[in-house]
Order: structure tokens, then sequence, then C-alpha cells
């Protein structure tokens, strides 16, 4: 049995989603340009860094309060 192939599915886009062109100075120009698809992995990669950062500060201020760095002195007190 053959597997249909839908030709409008499997076309790349000839426009893309977002471009940018940067000009610095007279000669220098940097043109930039990503599709739907690149701006979606963008996204994910930000918002996966943003919520595995959370973490790791939550996971650190956890171990911060169940353990203090150093014991308070109490000899200077009585000195």
């Amino acid at each position: 049995m053959k597997t249909p192939t839908h030709p409008e599915r499997t076309k790349t886009p000839s426009t893309p989603a977002a471009k940018v062109s940067i000009r610095i100075g007279k000669r220098t120009t940097l043109d930039a340009s990503m599709t739907t698809a690149g701006l979606l992995s963008v996204g994910a990669l930000v918002s996966s860094i943003l919520l595995s950062s959370a973490v790791i500060v939550v996971a650190a201020g956890r171990k911060a309060a169940r353990r203090p760095l150093a014991l308070p002195d109490h000899t200077k007190a009585n000195g």
C-alpha cells in the first residue's frame, strides 16, 4: 500500500516569517531571515532555558535554607 503524499505540506515556505536588516556605517550590512518553524523552535528553547533556570534557583534556595554557610560564633559575645 502506498502512502499518500501531500505536496502542499512538504513545500518549504518561500517567504520568511521574520526579516531584519542592520546597517552599520556605510559599508557593513547584516541581513537575517527566519521561518515560522525557526521562530517556534527559538521560542521553545528560550522558554525551556527560563524554566530550567527557575528550577535551579529554587533548588539552590532550599539547600541554603537547610544548611547555613557558617555557624554563629558564640565566643565573641562572651569575650
